[in-house]
């Protein structure tokens, strides 16, 4: 992946316009709120055939993308497109681009829970 974990200007953007307990609190919702994206995304993963289910992940990645940004998570944000424009096709593209979320999702976590430190 090329773009980086945290875009640190995006999330010092963040920090000027909300404050260090607002980012703190954002941060913690972000977190929070993955777990459900992925596993609205790995539902539909496990069951590749189902379009309402697909659908569900195309949105849930859509939502992931614009929270990733919004924190400056740049890789989340890429991938979660890349799983958006995937899921309406479903197939292998749609599989990978959900795994390689999955495993950003967590090295960006682990990048992100430092900052919630007060």
């Amino acid at each position: 992946m090329t773009e980086p974990l945290l875009n640190r200007a995006s999330y010092d953007d963040l920090v000027d316009s909300i404050g260090d307990d607002g980012a703190r609190t954002v941060l913690g919702l972000f977190i929070d709120e993955s777990a459900t994206y992925l596993a609205t995304i790995a539902a539909a993963v496990a069951q590749p055939a189902d379009a309402a289910l697909r659908d569900k992940a195309r949105r849930a990645a859509h939502s992931f993308k614009s929270g990733a940004g919004q924190i400056g998570a740049a890789a989340i944000a890429v991938a979660a497109a890349a799983v958006e424009a995937a899921a309406p096709a479903g197939g292998d593209a749609f599989m990978q681009s959900a795994e390689t979320l999955r495993a950003c999702t967590a090295e960006t976590i682990a990048v992100l829970r430092p900052l919630l430190a007060p």
